[in-house]
């Protein structure tokens, strides 16, 4: 049997008529970039995350990056965040003359250590920017993050770019912060069909400002107040992502009954399977387990015709670019450790009962356990 990690095209069968038909009236009307679908898509996620406010943009990374300027952030501010996460996290920003400082995660969740978020900000003066990430779909301890970051005078956007849906104490994540940052990457629990992202937020001033940002800093057409990028999600994006977000808690309960489906299989397994505190609804964009033979398991699994991925190989405070910073090998041992142990399993919500069966039976061959 071969089983891939995402399968997009089986995720999206009910629904093709569906966007082919909205396509279809996008295409028609002729009217592309920021019109009447996106404000209604836009609309429509800031009431499912329960904020004020939601601003498109041309992907997570750019959600980031104008999100984090739209804080007030400038050239030689700090910024702290997790090595653990997709390097655009960092470079989002950094790319744009802000400093990233790293701090370690806890190894329960892989997200960021609230005392050792404590211990930065302390260590290092002039942060003005937090940014947790909710890593895997699991949200991060947002009232230890937000009562530490209130206290030292740092602003909080949360990376939520792989967490759409997930709760913090029954709260939508990406809601809980001053700003919170999606993206619609494909391959995401609610993705687009090429690059589109999201800013959420409840301050009318950051709102204003990401507007601006978005469309060359313009606060009414051919009036320029500020630098910014051309970062826009289009029509046809936003109308299909209305499509989906009907759907996508619906989609998230499929995930989580797969992951239950793997608990059950693996627990007795040699392996640390994810974790989900008990405030908390994880929406398991990746099923990442931990094992110490990681890369055997990982070409036994291949030979099975299972395809698994690192989520995430290198941690960004060792990645080339990011050498001037100074950290070496050891500055942050659980995101090393994290880095050299975590295999991710396929997850997708049309995922079959057989298939997930399969994955969990081929590694319980691997470690020579009862199948």
């Amino acid at each position: 049997m071969d089983v891939a990690i995402f399968n997009l095209e089986r995720d999206h069968r009910d629904l093709k008529d569906q966007l082919i038909e909205k396509f279809k009236d996008v295409l028609e009307r002729g009217e592309y970039i920021l019109g009447d679908e996106v404000r209604t898509f836009e609309e429509a996620f800031a009431t499912y995350i329960g904020v004020k406010y939601a601003v498109g943009v041309g992907s997570g990374t750019d959600a980031i990056r104008i999100g984090g300027l739209a804080c007030g952030l400038e050239k030689g501010d700090k910024f702290v965040t997790t090595p653990n996460t997709y390097i655009s996290t960092a470079m989002s920003l950094s790319i744009h003359g802000l400093q990233p400082i790293f701090c370690d995660i806890e190894l329960t969740t892989y997200n960021m250590d609230p005392q050792m978020l404590e211990d930065t900000l302390k260590k290092e003066k002039g942060i003005k920017l937090c940014i947790p990430v909710h890593l895997y779909g699991h949200p991060c301890m947002m009232d230890e993050i937000l009562d530490i970051c209130k206290r030292h005078g740092v602003m909080v956007m949360e990376d939520a770019c792989q967490a759409h849906g997930s709760l913090y104490k029954d709260k939508k994540v990406g809601g809980l912060g001053d700003i919170g940052a999606f993206s619609f990457y494909p391959t995401k629990n609610l993705g687009c069909y090429g690059d589109g992202g999201i800013i959420t937020t409840n301050s009318e001033k950051i709102y204003k400002k990401a507007e601006m940002l978005r469309i060359y800093g313009q606060s009414s057409k051919h009036v320029h107040e500020i630098e910014g990028f051309n970062s826009r999600l289009d029509e046809v994006q936003a109308a299909l992502l209305s499509i989906k977000l009907k759907k996508l808690d619906s989609w998230n309960k499929k995930r989580r009954h797969i992951a239950w489906l793997y608990k059950r299989e693996l627990d007795d397994a040699p392996v640390v399977l994810p974790h989900e505190a008990p405030w908390a609804y994880h929406i398991y964009h990746l099923y990442v387990i931990r094992v110490k033979e990681r890369d055997k398991l990982m070409g036994y699994l291949k030979e099975k015709g299972i395809t698994t991925l690192i989520h995430y190989p290198t941690p960004i405070h060792l990645q080339h670019v990011y050498k001037k910073l100074g950290y070496e090998k050891g500055a942050f041992p659980n995101s090393e450790k994290a880095s050299e142990e975590i295999l991710s399993l396929p997850m997708f919500p049309s995922m079959k009962e057989d298939e997930v069966l399969y994955v969990a039976r081929s590694i319980r061959e691997f470690y020579g356990l009862k199948v």
